[in-house]
């Protein structure tokens, strides 16, 4: 997974138990429906936990990785928390305004990586820095000048470019370089979400957009760790594929049902607070598993 292959992973307990449901989840023989292959398992509806299908390994790895991520973050802990948008740009280095990302350092980010293996994991801040990335892309889309100066982008500029383009300007402004397997992972959760927003010819619903990013933030931010060791070769590579389609499977309908506040202004400032707000809510969700 890119940089994370040089990763060796945590040592931390919650991290092996987190390990263990991996590899069990891709040792777990499970019945398909008839014409689809082993360890698949059909979509549930839009609901509550009530309406997915049992799977009892897919929801005991997620509440592991829950329990995890909560473990690494105090900002996870605390009752509630927001960041101004402006602490969580990259540090430019007398540049200006943050438009591209050149290859002399400028664009990293000194704000949501971590330093090295035993260093604290920013699960919410991560999930501020990517939603405020997301609001820059509603941003665009209806012409908010001021919200995208927030995040140092011109409107002009930026609408004379092709949807691609724009995508990788915005993750450079807000994400910066991606030095760290955790920087690697909240980048490529978010920019599927920019892409969406930017491609469509009707931007999806700030709700659902939001809901999506949270479920492939936490699935991409566990694979650095449950990657790291490979479930200490417990797996092989096709268990290991198998593993990763249940257990994101899984967070995606189980975080449909999470509540938002209501966003009230589509600013940027208010897509990075609600992410912020309903990160650790969200964890301890899936950290409940079925109940």
């Amino acid at each position: 997974m890119g940089t994370s292959d040089a990763y060796g992973g945590s040592s931390a307990g919650r991290w092996q138990s987190a390990r263990d449901g991996f590899a069990d989840l891709g040792a777990d023989t499970v019945a398909a429906p008839a014409g689809q292959p082993d360890g698949d398992r059909p979509s549930a509806p839009p609901g509550d936990a009530a309406s997915l299908p049992s799977d009892d390994a897919a929801a005991a790895a997620a509440a592991a990785l829950a329990a995890a991520l909560l473990g690494d973050d105090p900002d996870a802990r605390r009752p509630s928390v927001t960041f101004p948008v402006s602490t969580l740009l990259p540090r430019r280095g007398g540049r200006g305004r943050g438009g591209g990302g050149g290859g002399d350092g400028a664009g990293r980010s000194s704000t949501g990586g971590r330093a090295g293996t035993g260093s604290r994991r920013g699960v919410v801040r991560g999930a501020a820095r990517g939603a405020a990335a997301i609001g820059g892309a509603y941003a665009l889309r209806a012409g908010d000048a001021a919200g995208l100066r927030d995040l140092g982008l011109d409107l002009a500029e930026l609408a004379a470019l092709p949807p691609r383009t724009q995508c990788a300007r915005i993750l450079d402004a807000v994400l910066g370089d991606a030095g760290h397997p955790d920087e690697y992972a909240l980048r490529r959760a978010t920019a599927e979400h920019l892409k969406n927003i930017l491609l469509a010819a009707t931007p999806p619903p700030p709700e659902d957009t939001v809901r999506g990013f949270l479920g492939e933030w936490i699935f991409q931010l566990g694979l650095v760790e449950l990657r790291a060791q490979a479930a200490a070769g417990r797996l092989a590579a096709q268990q290991a594929v198998r593993a990763e389609r249940r257990l994101r499977d899984w967070l995606v309908r189980r975080i449909r049902g999470v509540r938002l506040p209501r966003f009230g202004r589509l600013s940027v400032q208010a897509f990075s607070d609600i992410a912020a707000k309903v990160t650790a809510e969200t964890l301890r969700l899936v950290r409940a598993g079925r109940s």
